[in-house]
């Protein structure tokens, strides 16, 4: 069998490809590692060959996803497991630089899904200049259906740690509150947003100081969510793709179902539960104009 254990890197299509390389590069602190002939950009938070990829396209919008498994087969024997599982999945080579091969399958809303148990490092470590985040934290995915989506994860090892009522679901892989999580939306399929960990409250207001300096205005926030307690921050990227930027998140335990303790917490101890939107979305009661959907 196989574990996925993180998200390794988020894929795009877009139509402005200068403006979103000068956003990874400048604003978000992104390292350039590699171009293709075809014009793509591969860019990298510290040590991967690449945890965001840009591609030219007439259309923007989220191309893929990659979740980096470690297990004793081969990909291989990865595509027969997934069989099993009633998933459909292809063993492809060298798709791309930095990744030799890939088990690639199409989720039930689409997405296209790469698991890959290696990737060559880049190394350039972390920039001196923009925001510069720890890592990808999670991505956040219009589905039909989050029951099902989060139905379908299980199939690959992602528990469910919390939900918003019956239409937001969240799930990890991990020991972060979300890596995944699922948005049942009217509207059909895209990504509700991307989320980038920063290391604590002083690194956020510096982002935000960041990102004033840059023209790019904040669309909500700061406050502290409910499930998942972290305080978070959310603006958009030049293609229009939302973009979280969040610190103090929890931690679960999942061998005692429930997350590690913190002065903030309503519940003791805190487990995953069902919440209500007017409770979730802001700890601290803070109204925004702008709504997070």
């Amino acid at each position: 069998m196989f574990h996925v254990f993180r998200l390794g890197y988020v894929e795009f299509n877009t139509r402005n490809i200068e403006a979103l390389k000068n956003y990874y590069n400048e604003v978000m602190g992104f390292t350039l590692v590699e171009e293709g002939p075809d014009g793509s950009a591969y860019f990298s938070s510290s040590t991967d060959h690449h945890n965001i990829v840009l591609n030219p396209s007439s259309v923007s919008a989220i191309a893929r996803f990659g979740f980096q498994y470690k297990s004793d087969a081969g990909a291989k024997e990865i595509v027969k497991e997934l069989a099993k599982l009633e998933i459909k999945a292809e063993l492809k080579t060298d798709t791309k630089p930095g990744v030799s091969e890939v088990v690639e399958f199409t989720d039930p809303d689409g997405y296209q899904v790469q698991l890959f148990s290696e990737m060559s490092l880049a190394s350039p470590g972390f920039k001196h200049s923009g925001i510069i985040p720890n890592k990808i934290g999670h991505l956040s995915l219009r589905v039909d259906s989050a029951k099902r989506s989060v139905e379908f994860y299980g199939k690959l090892g992602f528990t469910n740690t919390d939900w918003i009522e019956e239409f937001f679901g969240f799930t990890t892989c991990n020991t972060d509150h979300h890596v995944l999580n699922f948005f049942t939306s009217p509207q059909k399929g895209g990504m509700h947003h991307l989320a980038f960990e920063l290391r604590n409250y002083g690194h956020l207001t510096h982002s935000m100081d960041y990102l004033g300096k840059n023209k790019i205005p904040i669309i909500w926030g700061p406050s502290r969510h409910g499930a998942g307690h972290n305080i978070a921050t959310y603006h958009y990227d030049p293609d229009e793709n939302m973009i979280e930027l969040f610190t103090d998140a929890d931690k679960y335990v999942k061998e005692l179902d429930c997350f590690e303790p913190r002065p903030w917490h309503r519940d003791n101890p805190q487990k995953p539960k069902v919440w209500k939107t007017d409770d979730c979305i802001s700890q601290w009661g803070t109204c925004f104009e702008k709504a997070l959907v």
